[in-house]
């Protein structure tokens, strides 16, 4: 069962998703430009074949968080979701292990949260890594694109045909239907956390992470990269996903809930 809730932060409102109760609890980061909602499927399987609860977090700017007028850093969606997490302890509506999941995006997140608070949080969790080294960065920041909305219907057709057309089989339209949605309302701000992304140094920040990540690599424009990030960190465990078939939080949410039940011992 999913419940809806909302934490006043110093830079505004943060949206979430809770899935269950545990002392157990995953605390997802979704990939940008999508939402929380990101992770719907995964949460309600894990909810169902696990005793681990679940937190999705819309990052500000995207979802149903408050919006943002100006691109912020990773450092500072860190900051805010540590913000989230020490005020759902607070109300002691959070108790108990805290993990931290991130995909894409949402692992630079991840590991910039548990470098400035390290006992916060128990474990930490990237489903692959964007690592992109400092020339690779000042590239993707020099031919990024701004989100733009016009009166013409193409400038939707590209993320149409991504989301829906080009759809993994095995998605369901409905299900690809409510991502693009999410794009389509965060299409304003859709490149703020690419910026973000192509500003931080993850040759720098990897090697600060104390914590032994679990690092889950698929078969896609990632996985050399993801492959990059985890020889820099200090330690880890390393899984790769089998029959890959795209849209992972979709198509291979089983492989991945077994993989995070065994590094959380559950």
């Amino acid at each position: 069962m999913r419940k809806n809730f909302y934490i006043e932060t110093k830079l505004g409102q943060v949206h979430g998703r809770r899935y269950g109760e545990s002392n157990q609890t995953i605390i997802c980061l979704h990939p940008m430009p999508y939402s929380g909602g990101y992770y719907d499927t995964f949460c309600t399987d894990l909810i169902s074949q696990t005793n681990i609860a679940a937190i999705s977090l819309d990052m500000l700017g995207y979802g149903l968080s408050s919006k943002i007028e100006e691109p912020i850093s990773i450092e500072d969606y860190a900051l805010n979701v540590i913000e989230v997490i020490k005020s759902l302890k607070a109300s002691k509506e959070l108790s108990g292990d805290i993990t931290l999941l991130g995909f894409h995006t949402g692992s630079a997140i991840a590991n910039e949260i548990a470098i400035h608070e390290p006992q916060l949080i128990d474990k930490v969790i990237f489903v692959t890594y964007p690592f992109f080294d400092i020339d690779k960065r000042a590239e993707l920041l020099g031919s990024q694109t701004k989100g733009s909305i016009d009166e013409s219907i193409d400038c939707l057709k590209g993320m149409w045909e991504f989301t829906i057309t080009n759809r993994s089989e095995g998605i369901s339209i409905e299900r690809a239907f409510e991502n693009f949605i999410d794009q389509v309302k965060n299409m304003p701000v859709s490149w703020y956390g690419f910026y973000s992304m192509f500003n931080y140094p993850s040759e720098e920040r990897l090697p600060l992470l104390q914590h032994v990540p679990l690092i889950i690599n698929d078969d896609s424009s990632l996985t050399e990269p993801t492959k990059i990030a985890m020889s820099l960190v200090k330690d880890s465990e390393y899984v790769e996903l089998e029959d890959v078939k795209g849209g992972i939080f979709e198509l291979n949410t089983d492989q991945i809930i077994s993989h995070v039940s065994g590094y959380l011992g559950s």
